[in-house]
């Protein structure tokens, strides 16, 4: 199986919020490469700006390297990546979402992720927050 892990799953993983154990049985899995694991080059943006701004640019640092010594592979934005971003956001939804969603159909990936604005588009959705969630 194939993850592409979102930005709303990584932070509830690092904040110990709902659903964060789900991303941690998936992070796992990444690890014993069980399954395969990416994030967009988006996210680290994303983490970088989220955590900057609650904890400092410290604490932004050390998640930026926790993720860089995982086993998560990050997908760098690339022509054909941000021709299909640009096909994503006719959707109405935000850039940074139709380019983690253009991620995850460039390395055939599923999405972890909580967040609707993915389920506008042709790419497949796991979400880490619901009661039932199917890998």
């Amino acid at each position: 199986m194939r993850y592409l892990i979102d930005t709303k799953a990584l932070v509830a993983f690092f904040n110990d919020e709902d659903g964060a154990d789900f991303v941690e049985r998936i992070l796992r899995e990444v690890d014993e490469n069980k399954a395969e694991g990416f994030i967009s080059s988006i996210t680290l943006t994303e983490m970088y700006y989220i955590y900057s701004r609650r904890m400092g640019k410290d604490y932004a640092l050390k998640r930026i390297e926790d993720i860089r010594a995982s086993n998560l592979r990050i997908v760098a934005i690339n022509d054909e990546i941000a021709l299909k971003a640009g096909e994503y956001k006719l959707n109405p939804i935000p850039i940074a979402d139709a380019l983690i969603a253009a991620c995850a159909n460039f390395v055939g990936a599923k999405i972890v992720t909580d967040d609707e604005h993915f389920e506008k588009i042709d790419v497949e959705v796991v979400r880490f927050r619901n009661k039932v969630n199917q890998m």
